[in-house]
């Protein structure tokens, strides 16, 4: 079975001239297999698809979203079933995905095997042109703008929700938030992008809020990886707490997302898509405007 999040250290600790033996609290790093089952009925085929790590905890969540992210599925009913593999000897770090029938898996998978560490997202075609071949569309604007005050909500209550960062302070976290700011969802992981891929699997599962009118809030930097999975799953704005990356910024502004970065409860600033952000002209120097 899949083990704690968190686990415990022996450590040694100097403060000044001080020195102890003491415990300290550790985010857990374990690989995660994907392996998938797909093809037609009379033809079900195996095949490994990516090697990950993570944080062990919503492993399925993780899964679901990493599909949708990568465009294994189009959508939730294309996932039969997420499970353990038990006939591994290590099954709780083996996750068998089983596809309907319908779902193709793309050639660039299928190619290679994939390596996914807690730094970085898939190492393979990372391009705004890739992402449009693979049918990512722009993001409309809406009638109905975000409200400052509901960015100031969810930066008040992210780090609240954050668990296992309290614990370790070794994870990143994504939420997402209503129009309002009250909180919906939320994920951790020792990688971001897990983070995010568990926040969008969540969603998907569970969800039956339109992503028009969500934002997603994310504790690391904003890096095109967690951009373009933004962009696939139609959240129309990123909150970063870091800043923003050279890409994260251009493909945000290609596809139309609103990205915020370098967010504190008094400033934030505005990369792409400032027209969905009202206007507070009693408090004009609470967002700076970036290259819009």
């Amino acid at each position: 079975m899949p083990r704690t999040p968190v686990a415990s250290t022996k450590v040694e600790r100097i403060e000044r001239a001080r020195r102890e033996q003491t415990t300290d609290l550790l985010a857990v790093e374990e690989p995660l297999q994907i392996i998938l089952e797909h093809g037609e009925a009379h033809a079900r085929l195996e095949t490994p698809l990516a090697l990950t790590m993570r944080t062990p905890g919503h492993d399925r969540d993780l899964v679901t979203g990493f599909l949708y992210a990568e465009g294994v599925i189009a959508d939730p009913a294309d996932l039969i079933k997420v499970r353990h593999c038990m006939r591994s000897e290590t099954p709780g770090n083996v996750v068998r995905a089983i596809l309907h029938e319908r779902a193709v898996v793309p050639s660039r998978l299928m190619q290679r095997n994939l390596m996914v560490t807690s730094a970085c997202g898939v190492c393979g075609e990372r391009t705004i042109e890739a992402l449009s071949r693979q049918g990512c569309a722009a993001l409309g604007i809406e009638a109905q703008a975000f409200h400052p005050g509901a960015i100031r909500q969810a930066l008040g209550s992210i780090e609240a929700s954050q668990a296992w960062f309290r614990h370790t302070g070794g994870t990143h976290g994504a939420a997402l938030f209503d129009r309002s700011g009250r909180l919906l969802l939320h994920r951790e992981d020792v990688g971001r992008h897990n983070a995010l891929d568990k926040l969008v699997g969540a969603w998907l599962r569970e969800s039956t809020d339109d992503p028009a009118s969500c934002f997603v809030v994310v504790s690391s930097r904003a890096s095109f990886e967690l951009v373009q999975k933004t962009v696939r799953a139609r959240f129309p704005m990123m909150v970063a707490i870091g800043a923003a990356s050279s890409l994260a910024v251009e493909t945000a502004q290609h596809f139309g997302l609103t990205l915020v970065g370098f967010a504190k409860l008094n400033r934030f600033n505005i990369y792409s898509g400032a027209a969905r952000i009202e206007h507070e002209h009693d408090q004009l120097a609470f967002v700076e405007g970036g290259a819009l």
